[in-house]
């Protein structure tokens, strides 16, 4: 879930300052940005490629504030991990961000909604991906821009076929790391802004809520990025970018996108590869479609107002021409009989939900989605109990979510009992799966036995509903 994206913007490392900074303001001669690109790319070609990313740092702390018409307020520190080292730096900060209970909590969420296998190694997983594919990032909690190196053999060998139809060069690419650090300082000069460390950890147990910032943060760079490759140093042109025509183009190449990462995402669970790449492209169509409308200051009031959930992302109309804020739900308590402990509570959201039933209904299923809420729980002989309640625009919606989970739900209990017929009877007679409708509202309780299952049904619809505001925090904050 999104949570585990945002793990990585939290590496706390040493820094490297250029004393000799001087701030660009808004109305900048753009000339010295220019100025110290060329002198970086003339750096790059004589091989001397560490001096000249520094100098493209300073040329692009002169060029963005004039094209995002937001100021620096202070230096941006800098630094360099080598490739090799990730896996180490990353298991460190998955576990300083979240306990191991916490994590496993997480894990489990997903495995019993249906979106991992039950056997699957989730931290092992993501280290591998995130160690391949991250090629520099920006701290939030130490206003650091790390850069990533990768080793002699790797930075030497030549692109593939696939690297070379996306514009990769063999060697120091300068185009390449020119495109990293205006995406990189994007960030930090959105953080120097508005906070993005505190809008980040005021959002608890809600991954789809983090997921829909995420969106906004990651696209605003992206679009920025685009800018910066098209010179557009006013920034007059990128916001001008046609969102429908993005939409059209960034739906055909979803699918595709895992192909043009390492062998860990190809080989990674549908659901970590897109909520990987999602922020990154649905964000930048979002984004684009705000820029459209107003222009960069509809970005900077975005950041006030915050999308509230993935719903919004993938439908922008929904936060814009008539708004529609998700229902925050409200579980309050479950019982759920002797030997069963609660381990968390989260919310799927409508990216997920679209994920979860890609073979059963896929984007219509999720669509219409108004809010959710489930509960994961742990039982004796480490057997796992989900309580989900989720709330649809219409009654049609609701039906639709029904009929596609209950497809889905028959799969999932034949692959838990791996297909095997007796199996498959006994865990019918000691977990009962159901899913119920009432009006808008679903239900839907699993792994319990017959008799626990009734009354979890019951208190789940008895769940409070509220409007999600920008100021509201997450619900079940005591659970």
């Amino acid at each position: 879930m999104s949570k585990t994206g945002r793990l990585f913007s939290t590496f706390v490392l040493g820094f490297f300052l250029i004393p000799s900074l001087v701030f660009a303001d808004l109305d900048a001669d753009v000339s010295a940005g220019r100025k110290l690109l060329a002198e970086g790319d003339a750096l790059a070609d004589k091989g001397s490629t560490t001096e000249a990313v520094v100098l493209y740092k300073r040329a692009f702390e002169q060029l963005l504030p004039g094209m995002r018409k937001l100021s620096f307020k202070h230096e941006v520190k800098r630094d360099v991990t080598n490739r090799e080292d990730m896996s180490a730096m990353l298991i460190k900060e998955i576990d300083a961000e979240m306990t191991p209970a916490e994590f496993r909590a997480n894990e489990l969420g997903m495995k019993v909604l249906g979106l991992l296998p039950r056997n699957f190694n989730l931290k092992e997983t993501m280290v591998k991906v995130y160690s391949e594919e991250i090629a520099a990032f920006y701290d939030t909690k130490t206003k650091t821009m790390h850069l990533i190196k990768e080793p002699a053999a790797k930075a030497e060998k030549p692109p593939t076929f696939l690297e070379r139809l996306l514009g990769k060069k063999a060697g120091f690419d300068k185009d390449e790391n020119k495109t990293v650090i205006a995406h990189e300082l994007t960030h930090a000069l959105a953080d120097q802004n508005f906070n993005l460390d505190k809008m980040q950890s005021s959002i608890k147990r809600d991954d789809d809520r983090d997921l829909a910032l995420s969106a906004l943060i990651e696209g605003e760079a992206t679009l920025t990025m685009f800018g910066a490759q098209m010179e557009d140093w006013t920034g007059t042109e990128a916001p001008k970018m046609p969102a429908a025509g993005l939409d059209r183009v960034f739906s055909l190449m979803m699918p595709f996108m895992p192909l043009a990462g390492g062998t860990s995402l190809r080989e990674a669970p549908v659901v970590l590869s897109e909520t990987m790449i999602f922020p990154y492209l649905r964000g930048l169509v979002f984004c684009a479609h705000l820029t459209n409308e107003g222009g960069w200051s509809a970005l900077s009031e975005a950041y006030k107002r915050p999308p509230l959930s993935t719903e919004q992302i993938l439908h922008p109309e929904k936060y814009q021409a008539k708004p529609d804020s998700p229902t925050a739900i409200d579980l309050g308590k479950l019982e759920a009989g002797e030997g069963w402990k609660e381990l968390g509570r989260n919310v799927v959201g409508e990216m997920q939900l679209g994920i979860l039933l890609r073979r059963h209904g896929g984007k219509k299923a999720a669509a219409g989605w108004d809010g959710d809420r489930f509960a994961v729980f742990e039982g004796p002989n480490e057997r796992l109990g989900l309580v989900w309640f989720s709330t649809w625009d219409t009654e049609e919606d609701a039906r639709e979510f029904e009929r596609g989970y209950a497809d889905f739900q028959k799969t999932k209990v034949a692959d838990e009992a791996e297909g095997a017929a007796e199996a498959v009877q006994k865990l019918a007679k000691e977990a009962v799966p159901l899913i119920e409708r009432r009006g808008q509202d679903v239900v839907v309780v699993e792994g319990f036995s017959q008799e626990t299952t009734g009354p979890l049904v019951e208190a789940a619809f008895r769940a409070t509903k509220t409007e999600m505001t920008y100021e509201s925090p997450s619900k079940d904050e005591s659970k």
